[in-house]
């Protein structure tokens, strides 16, 4: 086995590119936080470094073939040869040359990601399983480990901070495993991060996520608290307009907390309702969700974020999502690069794990957690340390 190690911005960027080069197999071994290099760089923030060990054997046949590809003297898969200014063609049985159409080629392609997509899955979901057999932790921490799992923490994840435990015990003997991880934990989790607002200050929040993760009931918490708790001024400009019921339940919502509401209809309507709620301290936005893979739905947000240049971005999460739904929702707003997370439904799962998964996965801070539909009572403040016990402790 050998060790390489990666600098990136977040998590996703050291998996891809570790993904990319060494294969799906590749095992994380540690991850930290390291200043860069250099004067220029003190002040700047820390950056993410990444450990992976793997098996040179291993690594994928794609990553040796692009490295010795030449398109003059090789073929792009197996009996694959060059066919003059009509791309690429085959050798047949009689040794006669044939062209492959470009719509065999886009087939191809589609089902090798496809098995790849796949062959990823089954590795990544077994891989742990078969190395948990022969790695033998002390006894403390192994318990601990079985606790991270039980609350559905990635198995990924879990061994790293065993693993860490484990080599901060001996270097420390006498310290104890469960502070270990629930600091290093806290750690990883980083401080909450809440909406402020400043006196005499206009704020534009933009709130984004999937569908179904409770966005609109959110946004309603979050203007009834503001409002209601904390006496601001409070709009909301909603431009999901593909669900007529989420547009009446906001206008009931609205009326009922006597703040002002303004559906938009298109991007080029922003402006006006921006003009309209000048007098607003707080002004949330409320967006449809975005599906996997809609380039026009991901350019009608872009537009939205360009207008409204909001000073905060909320990315909502389900608490009852697969960390691999996880994976496909974070990456399908990778184009946002500044945002906090707020976990919604909190209250129909008792797992926390999902919660850790979701902070490695994306890097960022918590700001908010749901527990209910009632308004404004079941939203708070994400308290990172209660959901660090629950975590370990149960």
């Amino acid at each position: 086995m050998q060790v390489k190690r990666y600098h990136a911005e977040n998590m996703k960027q050291a998996m891809d590119a570790a993904i990319r080069e060494l294969g799906s197999d590749a095992v994380m071994l540690t991850q930290s936080k390291v200043r860069r290099k250099g004067i220029k760089n003190l002040f700047r923030k820390p950056i993410l470094e990444v450990q992976f060990a793997y098996d040179p054997a291993n690594v994928p046949a794609a990553k040796k073939l692009n490295a010795s590809f030449n398109t003059q003297e090789a073929g792009l898969l197996d009996g694959t040869v060059p066919y003059g200014d009509k791309g690429w063609g085959y050798k047949d049985n009689k040794g006669k040359t044939a062209a492959v159409s470009s719509e065999q080629f886009e087939q191809l392609d589609k089902r090798m990601n496809s098995f790849e997509t796949m062959l990823t899955d089954f590795l990544d979901k077994f891989s742990y399983v078969k190395r948990d057999i022969t790695y033998d932790y002390p006894e403390e921490v192994q318990n601990l480990l079985g606790n991270l799992i039980e609350a559905q923490v990635r198995e990924e994840l879990a061994h790293s901070l065993a693993k860490q435990a484990e080599q901060m015990m001996k270097q420390q003997p006498g310290t104890n495993a469960t502070e270990i991880i629930e600091h290093l934990m806290l750690e990883q989790f980083g401080r909450s991060e809440p909406i402020l607002h400043k006196k005499f200050t206009q704020k534009v929040i933009l709130v984004l996520g999937p569908t179904g993760v409770g966005k609109t009931t959110s946004i309603v918490k979050l203007a009834a608290d503001f409002s209601v708790k904390q006496k601001k001024n409070v709009g909301i400009i909603n431009t999901d307009t593909y669900r007529i019921g989420a547009q009446e339940q906001l206008q009931t919502y609205a009326d009922i907390l006597g703040v002002p509401l303004q559906v938009v209809y298109h991007a080029h309507e922003l402006d006006g309702a921006l003009e309209n709620m000048s007098d607003r301290d707080i002004i949330f936005v409320d967006t449809a969700g975005k599906r996997p893979g809609d380039e026009q739905h991901k350019d009608d947000l872009l537009e939205i974020v360009r207008i409204v240049k909001p000073e905060d971005v909320l990315l909502c999460l389900a608490a009852t999502t697969s960390f691999s739904s996880i994976k496909e929702m974070v990456d399908t707003y990778g184009f946002v690069d500044d945002y906090r997370v707020m976990i919604t439904k909190l209250d129909e799962t008792k797992y926390r794990g999902t919660i850790l998964n979701i902070s490695w996965y994306t890097q960022k801070p918590l700001a908010y957690v749901t527990t209910g539909q009632d308004v404004p009572d079941d939203i708070e403040i994400a308290d990172v340390e209660s959901i660090v016990r629950q975590i370990v402790r149960g």
